[in-house]
């Protein structure tokens, strides 16, 4: 009788391997295996569909990842939510507008996205897509900023260091000014009509085509806040108020509420019942007939140019505008403060602090208190002589 156990494949008597035990260990072996790989395929099987679904489910409206292509994107000025949408989707950008336009109703600072151009990439999640518009960063700086009060002169330096167009380009164009987009009431060429504004350089620009941005602005504005009609109250030309409204931009201070009051001040010397004499008598008229920037008092012999820009000179309002007004300017030109006032000095040159008076005794006492503070300190004295 054999002492080999049940399942042993060696004979413990020979020690040789039993090929019958062996096969049915084999077969076991197998078998088990087998199973484990039905069952880890199936399994994986299943993770993958799944994963799939998830990944389908994930990205039906919206992209993962960090973006595949570089790509730039332009949101013009005015743009909404909804608009910005649709041209990422139309750039690739984000997927769909509803993932776009979901991220920006959760996040508060959508509404600061600036118009202009952006470097993004295509198919990007909608919450990076607009970080990356939130990020200043991200934006291709392609932009000129006409500034308040800017001569014609100023604006074309500007323009054209803005551009690369060559300054002449500008002054050529210029003298063709009714081929600008100006007002057709506009007279003596563009001075005063470059409205001063932030603007999106086109591609491949022209001293006209650049030219007509600030021109066309300019418009936009006046109808905005009804120009011609506030100026048809006040019994003057369209073009008179952009006259007194550049008067109004050199001759203000930092402190808006000033403008209607200056204006309220040259619109009584324009009376002759109230200011007799008929002259305007603005040093800021005297600095723009003597080319002279950047101060502000006037000597006798320049008051004395005989310019029909001077209105130390002239009866009235100058020949044309003397600058570029700002918005403000302009309103308050047509809406100008109620008040007898006659004279009006700035007294404080840092604070911008003006004095209104009604007579020549109260302009008097406003001089001397701005003589007093230009002699406060030698950089006060400085800043009176316009150093």
């Amino acid at each position: 009788m054999s002492s080999r156990y049940p399942g042993e494949i060696r004979d413990p008597e020979t020690g040789k391997l039993d090929p019958k035990e062996l096969w049915y260990k084999f077969r076991a072996a197998f078998a088990v295996v087998l199973s484990l790989a039905v069952l880890v395929g199936a399994g994986w099987f299943v993770y993958a569909k799944a994963h799939d679904a998830w990944m389908n489910y994930r990205t039906a409206e919206d992209y993962i990842g960090e973006g595949v292509a570089p790509v730039v994107v332009d949101i013009p000025k005015g743009a909404t939510i909804s608009q910005i949408g649709d041209i990422l989707v139309q750039a690739d950008v984000v997927r769909t507008k509803k993932a776009f336009t979901k991220e920006a109703a959760a996040n508060a600072d959508s509404a600061k996205i600036a118009y202009g151009k952006y470097n993004l990439k295509t198919q990007l999640p909608a919450k990076v897509a607009l970080a990356m518009l939130l990020d200043p960063k991200n934006m291709v700086h392609n932009r000129m900023t006409l500034k308040d009060g800017q001569r014609l002169s100023q604006a074309v330096t500007a323009m054209s260091k803005a551009t690369g167009v060559p300054a002449a380009e500008f002054n050529k164009a210029l003298k063709d000014w009714k081929k600008l987009g100006l007002p057709p009431w506009a007279k003596n060429g563009a001075e005063g009509f470059i409205f001063p504004d932030t603007y999106e350089i086109p591609d491949k620009p022209t001293a006209k085509s650049v030219l007509k941005l600030a021109t066309d602005q300019f418009n936009n504005v006046a109808d905005d806040i009804g120009l011609q009609g506030g100026a048809t109250a006040l019994h003057l030309s369209a073009y008179q108020v952009v006259v007194l409204a550049s008067i109004i931009e050199k001759e203000a201070g930092p402190n808006d509420e000033d403008r209607a009051k200056i204006a309220r001040v040259f619109l009584n010397r324009l009376d002759p019942s109230l200011w007799p004499i008929g002259k305007l008598q603005s040093d800021a008229t005297v600095a723009y007939a003597n080319k002279i920037t950047g101060r502000v008092a006037t000597t006798a012999k320049e008051r004395a140019l005989k310019s029909a820009w001077n209105t130390y000179y002239v009866k009235g309002l100058p020949k044309g505008p003397i600058t570029s007004p700002s918005r403000k300017s302009l309103e308050a030109a047509i809406h100008p403060a109620d008040g007898s006032w006659l004279y009006f000095m700035v007294v404080n040159l840092d604070t911008g602090e003006t004095v209104f008076s009604q007579d020549l005794a109260g302009q008097q006492a406003a001089q001397a208190k701005y003589q007093q503070w230009c002699m406060a300190s030698q950089a006060n004295r400085d800043k009176c002589n316009g150093k």
